[in-house]
């Protein structure tokens, strides 16, 4: 009941139009005393929730001396509340286009928890228009269906991995280093060489990302992202290659929270 209830909150009913069409559901052939006597909300709230369902198209009237309402059919119903729904995000969206907004595109943003980064690194993916470039041990099956997507109307995905070596559906440029190894997480990603994200974590704990349009930033990020697949490429061309390029620094002795080691 409950959950019901919040669904059909979410798809834009309130909650005295929700509590009111649940009861007609179970109830069918209610006049509006009657329902008022069932539920906990004032008879005012009741006519007025009634009038709105109708209006919706939700329920049906009865004609007669006393007015009685019967529930529409639910699938019919719920498309309906899907169309009001669907229509009330477009005309949002396009009235803060027309706002004209202006955003600094140079700050940082940090992006705390797997969810919100799954909708920013989703936002990036699903507004690329050419390329995308990603470095890190994700399974990129979890976003598969936006991946394809962007694959489908031509963006160019090239993918570095290390760790576990996972199989795409979605057309990709994939290169993988099986020497490197790690339980923990870690993504960089760049999206049309205009925004970047970086992002590291471990499993059942908080994701922590940064996100921005920087793009002193946004190189820096797209530089790494191509020296690794460069490196790569040279020595799996040539197994027996050496060169003594370490430079024994702190950052070379420091072990990422990742797990990643230069």
């Amino acid at each position: 009941m409950q959950a019901l209830l919040a669904s059909l909150e979410k798809l834009g009913l309130a909650k005295s139009e929700a509590l009111v069409y649940i009861d007609i559901l179970q109830n069918p052939v209610s006049n509006g005393s009657q329902i008022t006597s069932r539920i906990n909300i004032p008879k005012p709230s009741v006519y007025l929730a009634l009038d709105k369902l109708y209006q919706k198209g939700i329920i049906n009237l009865i004609p007669g001396k006393s007015k009685q309402y019967i529930a529409q059919d639910p699938v019919v119903a719920l498309e309906q509340l899907r169309k009001d729904y669907n229509a009330s995000i477009d005309n949002t969206l396009q009235e803060i286009k027309n706002l004209n907004h202006r955003q600094s595109y140079d700050e940082f943003i940090h992006v705390q928890g797997y969810t919100n980064f799954s909708t920013q690194l989703l936002a990036m993916i699903n507004n690329s228009q050419k390329e995308l470039y990603l470095h890190g041990n994700l399974d990129l099956n979890l976003f598969r269906t936006e991946l394809e997507k962007a694959s489908s109307r031509g963006v160019r995905i090239i993918n570095y991995s290390f760790g576990a070596k996972y199989d795409y559906s979605f057309l990709s440029e994939n290169f993988h280093d099986d020497k490197l190894t790690s339980d923990n997480f870690r993504l960089l990603m760049v999206a049309d060489y205009q925004e970047c994200l970086m992002a590291e974590g471990a499993s059942n704990q908080d994701y922590l990302a940064i996100y921005t349009r920087n793009m002193f930033q946004v190189g820096l990020i797209a530089e790494n992202i191509h020296n690794a697949i460069y490196w790569l490429k040279l020595y799996q061309q040539n197994p027996g290659f050496t060169y003594p390029c370490r430079l024994e620094t702190l950052a070379e002795k420091d072990i990422h929270p990742s797990g990643y080691v230069i």
